[in-house]
């Protein structure tokens, strides 16, 4: 047979009746999905419907993250188990698909595309393609009903059998539908090559010596089967779990890069306001309302999170999902609003024992912000209840006291440049940078050194900075992990005026958690919008530009831990590895490492106050660390430096690691 003529036809032996009530069939089935989708939009808006999803709309769409989850499934693939048979049936549906509509279109339209090369390459294509859907499903069924993972664990375990179902039966009937298409069209020989499933299958039915009456009558019942199950999916997918086909692009959309753990500040001038923080299901936000929608419940969040890894009383999932079946439980007796607390759907050490690393959402194929219920849980609890661990309601008192939560004297803070010419910031001098030391580098000895190491570096590059010496106070990260949200709106208001005293270009510290604090979340307050760099891009900048020069090569291994904060919050993975490289360093990556990295535990307040649940979140960290036998560890956070030096011990194969930040590794080749 010429190829160019190839093609088949198309409605085989449907009466006209068949063709109506297909099309019948198909728009009350899009008007059923509508129907269901603006029953989650209802959800999602409380009530006010399409106009409330402007509430939704970012300054700046994630274009990018849309197309990715969209035709790329997104961060899908980052799971090793789940891509391939994800996989499988999104490129084998995604086929199937693109196949029925060039099919009506050759149908329905003057446009009659469906024949020549391009009909042998999609008929061939979509035979396989339905392979590749039931491999993928036999595979997701083994994986959730017989391998049955603790982390797989949903509110509803038996939803994915409809998915799996509805999907199975529209490939087999289909694979059913062509095979007897093919016996009872004369079995034409092109089909051999572009239709093999098929034409094996005709070959089979070919045995039972159907007549043509018997042929027509069969493929008509299993098209009318075949059509009927066709609209039933279509019209399941704004009421079932087919729904995030749809919403998860859209989650990508209006959920810029990196905004995790930035809340917004509190109006404590708000007469009306009865509790600070989420108390009542009416103060969940329209982004925690579709967060709570498009959880899947795959379980990525809770295999990552340190805290659960560790034996911490807290599953990143069930924050989401307590929630969502919440939300549904009081919507069913037909109430709208409910409070949280009276019977707690979180306990305290529960919410405490997180770490804000961001993994949970890193991880998160749906791209739902746990930190940030999370952190308005804590909020809730520590102002409204007044719950917050005693060493973290210390660290509050001493930092309202002494400006750091160690307590130390505000006289001490700037001792670590004893000796040192170091320029302090003046009113009406400006300055390129404003280097924000922080008070792990004001009174930490090890965290002293890398102040120490950086602020010499700086003045050998002729960088314009200064700090801000004895006026420099805490910038209130630790607080607001805390959940105590009014002395850190105190601070923030404070440190922003002080900082505003003076010209400068750039904030620099060597702290993410000041990095984020600053550059982040100072950002939401009025006046507060500063350009904040870590110190590792700008050494790195510095190395670029010829300005810093390593010239004493290291020749020396080491592993480095990626902070939670200068990563997953902030995006930044290469700068701190171009230093160690251009010290002469040989990297040995831990198998987790960069946004895969795990917390050194001491994020979210963990710093300071120590829940009595598990292990000490440092542990599970330290075993990698160890198993690259490294002597040395690189990292480039006041917080990990602590951790590490004060936990190493505990770790026979890490006791005699040396820690070092990246600025001291690369001043040993410049200074």
């Amino acid at each position: 047979m010429d190829a160019t003529m190839a093609t088949r036809e198309i409605m085989w032996n449907i009466p006209p009746s068949f063709k109506v009530a297909m099309y019948v069939l198909f728009f009350a089935s899009l008007a059923y999905m509508a129907y269901g989708f603006h029953g989650k939009i209802m959800f999602i808006t409380a009530g006010e419907g399409i106009k409330g999803l402007k509430k939704l709309l970012p300054e700046k769409l994630n274009w990018g993250a849309f197309f990715k989850t969209a035709l790329l499934t997104g961060k899908v693939p980052r799971s090793k188990d789940v891509k391939i048979f994800h996989g499988l049936i999104f490129w084998g549906f995604f086929i199937l698909w693109i196949a029925t509509d060039l099919v009506a279109i050759h149908y329905d339209t003057p446009f009659k595309i469906f024949k020549g090369p391009l009909y042998i390459v999609v008929s061939f294509a979509a035979d396989f393609a339905g392979l590749m859907v039931l491999a993928g499903i036999a595979m997701a069924f083994k994986r959730r009903y017989i391998n049955k993972p603790d982390y797989l664990q949903a509110t509803k375990p038996k939803q994915e059998l409809f998915m799996y179902g509805m999907l199975t039966s529209l490939v087999v009937i289909g694979y059913l539908i062509e095979g007897i298409r093919i016996l009872g069209t004369g079995m034409p020989e092109g089909e051999r090559t572009w239709a093999p499933i098929g034409w094996c299958l005709a070959s089979l039915f070919q045995t039972f010596n159907m007549g043509d009456g018997t042929l027509a009558t069969i493929y008509r019942v299993l098209w009318f089967f075949h059509m009927a199950n066709t609209m039933a999916f279509v019209a399941s997918i704004g009421h079932s779990k087919f729904a995030h086909i749809f919403m998860l692009p859209f989650q990508a959309l209006i959920t810029p890069q990196r905004r995790g753990a930035v809340l917004q500040p509190m109006d404590f001038e708000d007469e009306n306001a009865e509790t600070f923080g989420l108390g009542k299901l009416s103060e969940l936000t329209s982004k925690n309302r579709i967060d709570l929608l498009t959880c899947v419940e795959c379980g990525r969040c809770t295999n990552v999170c340190p805290a659960l890894n560790a034996g911490k009383n807290l599953n990143p999932k069930t924050i989401i999902t307590k929630a969502r079946d919440f939300v549904f439980e009081v919507e069913a007796k037909g109430e709208k609003d409910a409070d949280i607390w009276e019977n707690p759907l979180y306990a305290s050490n529960e919410l405490d024992a997180c770490t804000t690393c961001g993994a949970c959402m890193e991880e998160c194929p749906a791209n739902i912000e746990h930190v940030n219920i999370i952190m308005e849980a804590k909020r809730y609890k520590t102002l409204t209840l007044g719950d917050i661990p005693p060493a973290a309601a210390d660290a509050v008192n001493k930092v309202r006291v002494n400006g750091n939560p160690w307590g130390i004297t505000q006289d001490d803070r700037f001792k670590w440049a004893d000796g040192m010419d170091v320029p302090v910031i003046e009113a009406g001098k400006k300055v390129d940078y404003l280097y924000y030391v922080g008070c792990a580098g004001s009174y930490d000895a090890n965290n002293q050194k890398v102040v120490q190491d950086t602020v010499k570096l700086l003045t050998k590059a002729g960088v314009s900075f200064a700090v801000m010496g004895k006026t420099e106070k805490c910038n209130g990260d630790p607080i607001r992990r805390f959940g105590d949200e009014y002395t850190f709106y105190e601070i923030a208001i404070e440190n922003i005026a002080n900082m505003n005293q003076y010209d400068f270009g750039k904030v620099v510290t060597h702290c993410p958690h000041c990095l984020h604090t600053i550059g982040k979340e100072y950002g939401k307050f009025e006046d507060g919008q500063f350009e904040t760099v870590h110190h590792t891009e700008l050494l790195a900048e510095l190395i670029r530009s010829g300005k810093l020069k390593p010239e004493k090569k290291l020749n020396e291994e080491l592993t480095f831990h990626d902070p939670c904060y200068l990563g997953r919050h902030h995006g930044e993975y290469n700068a701190p590895r171009e230093i160690l490289k251009a010290s002469g360093a040989s990297i040995k990556e831990m198998e987790m490492n960069k946004d895969k990295a795990m917390c050194c535990g001491m994020g979210g307040g963990n710093m300071w106050y120590e829940l009595p649940e598990g292990v000490h979140l440092a542990e599970k960290r330290l075993e990698q660390i160890g198993e690259t036998k490294a002597p040395k560890l690189a990292t480039a956070c006041s917080y990990c430096m602590i951790n590490f030096h004060s936990s190493k011990n505990e770790k026979t194969n890490t006791d005699e690691v040396e820690i070092e930040d990246v600025a001291s590794v690369l001043a040993k080749t410049i200074l």
